[in-house]
């Protein structure tokens, strides 16, 4: 049965100091179960790299650039600028917002799949399932010879037998073979399959290829893709992409940004021709005017002497060339509004026109868009029907663009022709005031100011042909490339998770199961509980021991137990006051199981292996267990016939040869009012016999909790042991031992801490190691704190 360590006998509460939490206990009640911790370990590192196998990790890649912002550039300042002094800005202003979406747009990424490739996939299995991507380590290369519409997912698997020929898997499981090079069909398309510079690592292998239809692939891409300010005051910006494959995301953002700084300077050449364009068309017609107007001078001038210009006609004469000077300016401007009017309304045009000399940063970025999407309509236009969906909403947006357009050079024209009206009214009316001075001077003046204007023009645009030019050939790059693409360091982190979290799982699952299950039994576990919520000390503490037979103390096997009960016998002697006859103790507990009959038995034959006459009395009448620990006669007479007037007390006795100075006094026949029994005046009686012919009297009880039985029993004795079983007896029975205690039903109350198992629960109670004393190495090892004992018990 169970037997347990003795140790401090204490008589006061427990201190503060133990009262306090005992780390160490702490952490011995969970190492205990250190199996636990192991098998939890083991599992969860099997699932956490199955996990690591079969679940495809996803990384994450990032590039950083830096991108104009003309917004934001201090040395752009355009608002106090004329309408001749902006004729060098050659495209609108750039806004790192705007440059945002343009890095993400659908046309720019679908480039970039195509560059790469990207809807084509190579895989090959692996072990525990899992498929290793091949990008950039493929043996073979899928080429697309032509396409047939749009290209639905599609999957196959290869097999490289040699370096000329392949085998195809069919659907039937059957393999069909190929040479490198040939021409194949599918409902796709026709394609063929080229080998590569690794073809000789792989002959014999296995090739998985997938196929996407680009635009899905691309779709996906501007999803997965983030492109984001890192400052709100700078316009350096951080593209970030999410891809399974490392390298593939690298190349991926790299190309991206390869490909907008390409559209940019593309945009940019675009725009300088333009410009130029323009710029020498209005100069072959200004120079060929400039030849006709020099020409007219000096034929008037050989025709005429040179007229006197009349002092008074100087003001009026200078109000007119500046009239005049003005009203060519806004005849170019129209000229440039009327070029846009004509390109606007002239769908298909790509030749995007320039807006040299108009002041309107709304426009050119309208124009700009819808130059863009004319573009993107070619393109789509070139491999896709004009009557696919598609080319719906970027008809859409084109329908929107011009009409927009057309709202805004509609508006700008007649601002214009209301400045020539107004220009051409006041040049009459300089001509008029003209009138009184000499015809020969009126008509020099005109013609000198035709010629002078018109040689003011050439020589401006002469001078802004020569600043394009040098600005194209200084422009720098739309974006500076900071950062090439890289891998972000939290994905190493990321990638070994499961395990770090598997560590966690097998050391927090553990502790869970040790705690919950402790708490959902609400078990007392210490000897400091009993003294702390009951006020009632602790006598003793018996360790856990397993025995055949329920008497352990005459076992030399059983060397632990057999010092515990020793030392509470010692310790009872004090506790009776060093009495030498007639001490009565009694023994109960407040429920079955929790060992009391174990304690009574045991302590009965301690003590009298002591030399002391001892008896043992079975009170008990409603289970009787003495009787069957001592294996004696249960059809004796015994305490019940005793008390109910049938018998003596000496005919009540049975001796025990086996144990010289113990007797036995057997509970007797079963009567139904057990507890009106004890309240005889008989029982008195019978105590006090015993007490004038033994040394010792031992009463083992009923549980209190159960029956009043004890409680009456209790008048008679000195002493009461109260056993309480570890990982046994519940908490919530700490309330109503302290009540038995306060209200003093029992003589000098006293705990026995029953059945500890020393480790188990992080207990190591007050007593000392046995194995110093103990010489045979059998029973020695079994007093060992080998970690291995009680292997299973350690679950």
């Amino acid at each position: 049965m169970c037997a347990q360590q003795s140790t401090v006998y204490r008589t006061m509460p427990v201190s503060k100091e133990e009262d306090s939490v005992n780390i160490r206990e702490v952490l011995q009640r969970y190492t205990y179960h250190w199996p636990l911790f192991i098998l939890f370990f083991v599992i969860l590192m099997v699932v956490a790299l199955f996990y690591f196998k079969v679940k495809k990790q996803t990384y994450e890649v990032t590039a950083t650039l830096q991108i104009q912002d003309d917004s934001k550039d201090p040395n752009k300042p355009t608002e106090n600028k004329s309408a001749l002094e902006q004729l060098n800005l050659i495209s609108p202003p750039k806004l790192v917002e705007n440059e945002m979406e343009i890095l993400k747009s659908v046309s720019l990424v679908n480039k970039v799949v195509y560059d790469l490739k990207l809807w084509v996939n190579y895989t090959r299995t692996t072990k525990l399932v899992k498929e290793e991507n091949l990008y950039k380590r493929s043996p073979i290369d899928f080429i697309m010879v032509s396409k047939k519409g749009i290209m639905t997912p599609a999957r196959f698997t290869i097999l490289i037998k040699d370096k000329n020929t392949f085998l195809i898997k069919r659907s039937d499981g059957k393999f069909t073979q190929f040479k490198f090079g040939q021409l194949l069909q599918n409902n796709f398309g026709t394609w063929q399959l080229l080998p590569t510079s690794l073809i000789d690592e792989h002959i014999g292998s296995t090739i998985n290829i997938t196929l996407m239809d680009p635009e899905v692939v691309g779709s996906a891409y501007q999803s997965a893709l983030k492109v984001d300010l890192i400052d709100k005051l700078a316009s350096t910006v951080s593209a970030t992409v999410s891809d399974q494959v490392v390298e593939r995301g690298k190349d991926f953002l790299n190309d991206l940004i390869k490909r907008y700084d390409e559209a940019n300077r593309e945009e940019i050449n675009n725009l300088t021709q333009n410009t130029l364009d323009f710029i020498d068309n209005r100069l072959k017609s200004l120079q060929s005017e400039l030849s006709q107007a020099e020409g007219q001078v000096a034929v008037f001038q050989s025709s005429h002497a040179s007229p006197d210009i009349a002092k008074e006609s100087d003001v009026a004469i200078a109000s007119n060339m500046r009239n005049d000077e003005a009203l060519s300016q806004v005849n170019v401007n129209l000229e440039v509004v009327n070029n846009i009017e004509r390109y606007v309304n002239s769908p298909g045009t790509t030749n995007m026109p320039s807006t040299f000399g108009v002041n309107d940063a709304s426009l050119d970025g309208l124009i700009s868009t819808l130059s863009q999407l004319e573009i993107e309509h070619a393109r789509l236009a070139s491999s896709i029907p004009e009557s696919n969906p598609i080319f719906e909403p970027i008809n859409q947006q084109i329908k929107v663009a011009r009409q927009s357009i057309i709202e805004k050079v509609r508006n700008m024209k007649q601002s214009l022709l209301a400045q020539k009206r107004s220009l051409e009214g006041n040049a009459q009316r300089y001509t008029s005031s003209l009138r009184s001075t000499p015809v020969e001077s009126k008509a020099f003046a005109s013609l000198e100011r035709d010629k002078t204007v018109k040689d003011d023009l050439v020589t401006y645009l002469l001078k802004k042909r020569e600043e394009v030019k040098l600005s194209y050939a200084t422009m720098l790059a739309n974006a500076r490339l900071v950062d090439s693409a890289y891998e972000l360091p939290g994905n190493i982190v990321k990638k070994y998770a499961p395990f770090g979290i598997a560590m966690a799982l097998s050391f927090l699952l553990p502790v869970g199961i040790v705690f919950g299950r402790g708490a959902i039994k609400n078990v007392i576990l210490y000897s400091r509980e009993i003294t702390k919520e009951s006020d009632v000390p602790v006598l003793a503490e018996l360790s856990f021991e397993k025995s055949k037979s329920p008497i352990v103390v005459l076992d030399r096997t059983m060397f632990a137990i057999a010092e515990e009960f020793r030392t509470l016998r010692t310790k009872l002697h004090y506790l009776h006051g060093k009495a030498e006859k007639g001490r009565v103790t009694l023994i109960t507990s407040s429920v079955s199981n929790e060992g009391k009959s174990f304690i009574s038995s045991n302590l009965a034959v301690t003590i009298a292996a002591s030399g002391r006459k001892t008896a043992i009395l079975e009170m008990d009448l409603r289970k009787p267990r003495i009787s069957a620990i001592f294996d004696v006669d249960d059809k004796h007479a015994g305490i019940s016939n005793y008390l109910n007037g049938e018998t003596t007390e000496t005919r009540i006795i049975q001796k025990l040869a086996k144990y010289p100075n113990l007797d036995v006094l057997g509970s007797g026949d079963f009567y139904s009012n057990p507890s009106e029994l004890l309240e005889q005046p008989r029982l008195e009686t019978l105590i006090q016999w015993l007490r004038e012919n033994y040394d010792d009297i031992i009463i083992d009880t009923p549980p209190v909790s159960i029956v009043t039985d004890a409680i009456i029993v209790a008048k008679q004795a000195d002493v009461t042991l109260y056993a309480v079983r570890q990982a046994f007896t519940s908490k919530s029975l700490l309330g109503f031992i302290k009540s038995i205690n306060d209200d003093q039903h029992f003589p000098k109350l006293n705990a026995i801490f029953n059945g500890v198992e020393k480790g188990r629960y992080g207990y190591t109670g007050y007593g000392y190691g046995y194995g110093d004393y103990i010489t045979d190495k059998k029973i020695k090892k079994k007093y060992s704190n080998s970690m291995f004992k009680d292997f299973s018990k350690r679950f």
